[in-house]
Parts: C-alpha cells; structure tokens; sequence
C-alpha cells in the first residue's frame, strides 16, 4: 500500500524524474527527457559509463531515436553504416543473404557501432540540458514508494547515504535489476544451455564487410564488422570446454585461425556467455518503471537487445515529460507496457528462430534449413521477404494511446523521407515536425486541409505539417520559415509516403514518430478534433474537455525468476 510522503523529512535532491543505470537506455531517458526541461537524477553505481565492447548493431528506430535528440550526426562519426548478412554451409558455400537497402525511418536498417563511443557520446550530450544532474559512484540501496513520489537512498563513494525524491523512477539498471525486485516483477522465459564464446578484435584483416555466419553444426561462428576497421567473433562451446580453457589466450588463436584470417589480431576481449530469452510479467508499479534488459532479455542472434531498450526509452521519456509537465495525465503512463512489450517479444522470438538457423544442432537439421532457403532464392519475392530484412517485425500498437488502431498507420511509426522545403532546403521529415506532437496533412490538398482546422483545438500544443507528392509544388505565397503555430508545407521528395498514404490523410503524430490517429482529409476536422481532446481527457489531462465520441472515424479505443549469468550484448548492471 503507498503511503503519504513525509514532508519533514530532509532531502538531499528533488527531481522530477531518477533513473537508475547509465547504460544506452537510462543515458536516452536522461536526454530525451533533459530536452524537455524535465528535471533529472541519472543514478549509476560505477565510475563511467562503460569502457568495453558490448553491444554492436544498431538499427534504424535506434538512428533516429539519437537524431530526435539531437545527436545523430555525433553519433554516426564512429558508425559503420548500412551492413547486412551473409549465411554458409559448414563447405563455405553461401545459402542466404540479408543484405536491405530500404531507410523507411530515414537510415539504414542495420549499422556496426561500439558501445563505449555510444555511451561516451550520450553522457556527454546531458551536458546541454542544466536541469540534468548525473550521479555516478552511487548506488540505489533502498526504494521507497509513495502515492505521490518515490524515495531512493544512495549510498555515495564516501561510504555515505543521500536521500533523493522524485515523481517518478526508471529502472534501467540491466539484467540483475535491484529496481525490478521493487516492482515485484518476475522474468519468464528460458535460458540457452549453450554457451558462448565473444572474442572482440582491435584490427582485422577480414575483407568481407557483412556479418559472415557459419552455420556449421560442430562449431557455429558468427563473426560482425565494426567500425574503425574492428570486428568481432562469436563461437559457440562445447559442453567439455569451461570457462578458464575458452578464455586462455592459445585456444582463442586455435579458433580464430580455423576461422578466417584473424589469428593474429590484437584482441581487446575474451568473455563468455550465457543467453537468456526472458520478459518481465510487470513493468511498472503507478510510480516506478522498468526499461531495457530490466524489462526483458533477448539473445543476440537479432542484434535487438540493445535497439529494444532505446525504443522502451522514447516511448516511456516523452510519455513521463508530458505528465510532469502538465500537458496529459498520469493516465498516459498506463499505456507504456501495453505498447511496449508486444513488439519486445516478438523480437526474443525473431532471435531465438534466427538461433535455430546459426545453431544447427546436427547435419540433418543444417541440411535441411539450409536446403530450405536455397528453394526460397528461387521465389524473388520470398527472397526479397528476407534481402530485405522484412520479417524483423515492425513494431504496431494495437492499444495504448492511440484511437482506433484499423485506422491507416495508427500505432505505426510514421516513415521518414527526405523533404524539401519551399525554400528548397532538403531535410530529413522529422526536423520539420519537431519533439512534440505534429498535426500532419498528406496529399494534394494537404495544406487547404490544415487551413480549414486552423482554429480547432485538439487538446495538446502541435505543430502543423502539410506534405505534397513529389509532382506538386506549394500553394504560391508560403513562406520558408513559418512562424509559430503556422503551417510549414514540404514535398516529400521520393514519394516514399505515397504506399502507405494511398489517399490524402490528416495524421496526429506522437513525439516518438507513431501516429496516434488519422482520418481522410475530406472528413470532418471538428469530430477527428473532438475525439483528439477525448483520448487526451482520458489520461485524466487537466482541464481537457469533451466526450467519448462516434461520428466520421466510427468508434476508438485505447490501453488499458530464474538463473541470470552473464548476459550477451546488454550490460549486466545497467542497460
């Protein structure tokens, strides 16, 4: 039962957000939430960020999480960008490739980057916000939950205790999270018997740049590019090889020289692993949140576990930003598992099919998933479904806060083309919609559809967005640089909207780039308006009016342990 907060107690620091854990996902949060002037504590037990390699691939969602900060450019220096897959027999006979050359959000499907450049990077940008505060040798001792606050008590690097109050707590504090026991969250799922192997190289003189996956029954090997000329190998162990003989620097080199061309390389590390494919059953009590590896573990094999936290970070920091600023209610927070763990378990569940492909346990089952692909080469489209990087799911929300999800795009990530501005300036689409929410008109008649809503009020402070087809120019008289509150016109350059926006439709986008509802254009604004400030009362939003409402868009609806050794990818302390 929560407990009023005692007011007469002495705290050392008042913030309206901590988060626990420095990894990837608590260092997004910390940003996301610092560019909304939110004020926050960013708690991490050990001296830096980290200082080793760990995760290696991140995604396009991950991309243009770090440009919705303002960071990509920073953040790309040390990328490897736009690398895929090639699978072999046990013979070196190449029977599948993943090779995507598509950037629906803006960027490359898949990209190599080292975590330690990341991490450094993501500190650092926290030095733009002065209502963020980073509180590293500190550790989280006690959790203390309150109907309105949440209390920490940290233990500093003098041995000392500080107490620290915040509205509200994010647990990204990895896969031994002391944040999860406080939310009394069990992790369901199995472990791999198998383990692992990672052997990280400061140079290489591997030539192929895609990740070359060996799927040989008697040693599987994964070995992935890195930017800077590095790579790194993964071999799977035999159940007769412990750790002390897998670690030892002759066995390391008997295994990279039957492996390729590295058997000489300077190695950075030697580490085994065991991997876990678990989901916590709750993320959230009202005031204290799970993120990233606290909330769910994935294996390696999809590259996902890292790019699953950045994307728990932007759903729940801008969520969190508008509760404690005021814009929505409490009542948005509830929306955060229901849209979340869907996608971040269809993702453990990408990973482990693709680790029945890169682990066959005998030559038969190699024989045949390898015969099985070959067939599907023949068929261009099935073989494009992979090329492609089509069956990674795509996230979709079909609860949360969102109207009704059969509506075009709603509860998916709005693509992101290259625009053109009427002055001609191209830019990527969401530097036009800004961090908050965007009322955005597609089609011929786009910029007419924005004008007939101008004085309409949808319940949140947005931008508007009008977007023509590549073949048309704007209205005559619209000006580059719209003052506030004006409409901004752009052309979407390669029509990469057209497929998905097959008539002219008016959007509310969310900050995280989702659309949250959408109509036809030609429909009515005052009842797409009126169901808008519906879903924003609903969150239990301050003064926002209305009622449930049916008309044009029809009715709506919105949301409602085991072993954990050394984790592949994620940190383990943080994440």
């Amino acid at each position: 039962m929560t407990a009023a907060v005692d007011t007469s107690v002495d705290v050392d620091v008042d913030v309206d957000v901590a988060i626990v854990g420095a990894g990837p996902t608590g260092l997004t949060t910390a940003n996301i939430l610092g560019q909304q002037g939110v004020r926050v504590a960013l708690i991490e037990r050990n001296a830096t960020t980290v200082l080793e390699p760990r995760a290696v691939s991140i995604d396009d969602e991950s991309l243009r999480t770090m440009q919705a900060i303002g960071l990509a450019d920073e953040v790309m220096i040390d990328v490897a960008l736009d690398y895929g897959s090639r699978y072999f027999t046990t013979a070196g006979i190449c029977f599948a490739r993943v090779e995507p050359t598509a950037r629906d959000y803006g960027f490359p499907k898949r990209s190599a980057f080292t975590q330690p450049r990341l991490e450094a990077k993501l500190r650092r940008g926290l030095d733009r916000f002065p209502t963020v505060q980073t509180l590293f040798q500190h550790s989280c001792e006690t959790v203390t939950e309150h109907a309105d606050s949440v209390e920490l008590t940290l233990r500093g690097p003098a041995g000392g205790n500080r107490l620290l109050r915040a509205r509200y707590l994010v647990g990204a504090d990895g896969a031994r999270s002391v944040i999860r026991k406080h939310v009394g969250a069990i992790l369901t799922g199995s472990t791999y018997r198998q383990r692992w192997l990672i052997v990280d190289l400061a140079a290489t003189s591997e030539r192929l740049r895609q990740t070359r996956v060996v799927c040989n029954p008697r040693r599987p090997l994964i070995t992935l590019p890195g930017p800077g000329g590095i790579r790194r190998y993964e071999f799977m162990l035999h159940d007769h090889e412990d750790e002390e003989r897998a670690i030892d620097p002759a066995f390391v080199r008997i295994l990279l020289a039957d492996s390729g061309p590295d058997a000489d390389a300077p190695v950075v590390r030697r580490q085994v692993y065991t991997f876990h494919a678990r989901i916590a059953d709750r993320w959230n009590t009202p005031r204290v949140f799970l993120a990233g590896d606290a909330a769910h573990l994935s294996p390696p094999f999809a590259g996902q576990g890292m790019n699953s936290g950045i994307r728990d970070a932007h759903n729940l920091a801008w969520k969190l930003a508008e509760v404690v600023q005021g814009r929505l209610g409490p009542g948005l927070l509830d929306s955060y598992q229901a849209e979340r763990e869907p996608h971040a378990r269809a993702l453990v569940q990408l990973a482990i099919n693709m680790g029945r492909v890169m682990m066959p346990t005998s030559p038969l089952q190699a024989w045949l998933v390898q015969g099985a692909f070959r067939a599907a080469a023949i068929v261009p489209a099935v073989q494009a479904y992979f090329a492609q990087m089509k069956h990674k799911p795509k996230p979709h929300y079909k609860d949360g806060f969102l109207l009704s999800s059969t509506a075009v795009l709603v509860g998916s990530m709005l693509p992101q083309p290259e625009v053109e501005r009427v002055d001609r300036r191209r830019i990527m689409l969401d530097d036009v919609l800004g961090d908050g929410f965007a009322l955005v008109a597609y089609g011929p008649d786009a910029e007419r559809a924005l004008d007939n809503g101008r004085d309409l009020d949808f319940g949140v402070p947005l931008r508007r967005v009008a977007i023509l087809p590549s073949w048309q120019n704007p209205e005559p008289g619209r000006s580059g640089e719209p003052d506030a509150g004006e409409i901004e016109t752009v052309r979407d350059i390669a029509d990469l909207l057209a497929p998905v926006l097959p008539v002219a439709s008016l959007l509310l986008v969310r900050p995280d780039r989702y659309v949250a509802a959408s109509v036809a254009a030609v429909s009515s604004l005052t009842a797409f308006a009126q169901q808008i400030r519906t879903l924003v009362a609903d969150t239990g939003a301050a003064g926002a009016g209305g009622v449930q409402a049916t008309g044009p868009m029809g009715d709506f609806a919105y949301g409602e342990k085991g072993p954990e050794s050394a984790i592949y990818d994620p940190l383990t302390t943080r994440s």
